[in-house]
């Protein structure tokens, strides 16, 4: 009897050691690829969008960005900002990928995750145009750290021009 009581809180401390080693993760790259598609199958050639980002380095934006086809963008942003400059729609699904690819890497070991307790990046997407009109990601730690892993980027005022 005590070799089996003994083997259950093995069994138990096993579990719960192992799973507080384990990364949390919180995304759907599923209903991102869909969405992403959709919007490519769109074909939007000219449009207009507003967006602000937010990380730990502080705040970009508003930035509006002007596409026409054949034409380079017109991007029209405050004088203080050089980064996270998005060109179209575009960059702005290859940014988030960026993140899952980031993502992946934790979970397979390839960065060191050891101070790492989860990941979650949710993505709010426009029913019509099927852009990313608004993308937190965050990453939680064991103990403190600086800065950390952050940002927040929301798309404002998606116009078609026709």
């Amino acid at each position: 009897m005590l070799n089996k009581c003994l083997q259950f809180i093995l069994i138990i401390f096993g579990i719960l050691f192992f799973s507080s080693c384990m990364v949390d993760i919180e995304v759907d790259k599923g209903t991102f690829e869909k969405e992403r598609s959709l919007w490519n199958s769109k074909n939007i050639r000219n449009y207009q969008f507003t967006y602000n980002f937010f990380n730990d380095a502080g705040p970009v934006g508003p930035i509006k960005v002007t596409i026409k086809e054949n034409e380079e963008p017109i991007i029209e942003k405050p004088e203080r900002t050089d980064s996270y400059i998005f060109k179209n729609i575009s960059e702005v699904y290859d940014f988030i990928n960026e993140t899952f690819d980031y993502i992946e890497n934790v979970k397979n070991g390839k960065y060191n995750g050891s101070k790492i307790k989860s990941l979650t990046l949710k993505i709010d997407y426009d029913s019509v145009y099927h852009y990313p009109k608004k993308v937190n990601f965050s990453v939680g730690y064991f103990e403190a750290v600086d800065g950390g892993g952050y940002y927040t980027l929301e798309i404002t005022e998606f116009e078609e021009i026709k």
